[in-house]
């Protein structure tokens, strides 16, 4: 499964104690897959670093979800990384 598009969404600050919550779309064709994510402090999201973070557990909790742990790899597409990540 290639994993062409990336959407941030939520992840505001309303939370109490500062928890900020959102989720995260993984495209893929015609598939896409809303991960929710709640984090427990303030996050900068407009921050590469931040959002490679939360990439990184989405990608991390939908390996382990049963319908796309049989399907084998999930990659990212080329172009899905800042050009600094990429191998």
């Amino acid at each position: 499964m290639i994993i062409t598009d990336v959407e941030y969404s939520g992840f505001r600050h309303d939370g109490p104690n500062g928890v900020t919550s959102g989720s995260i779309s993984l495209i893929c064709g015609d598939t896409r897959i809303n991960v929710p994510l709640t984090l427990p402090r303030r996050v900068e999201i407009s921050k590469s670093k931040h959002r490679l973070l939360l990439l990184a557990e989405a990608l991390r909790q939908t390996r382990h979800m049963p319908e796309y742990r049989a399907k084998g790899a999930i990659r990212l597409a080329p172009g899905i990384l800042p050009p600094t990540l990429r191998a």
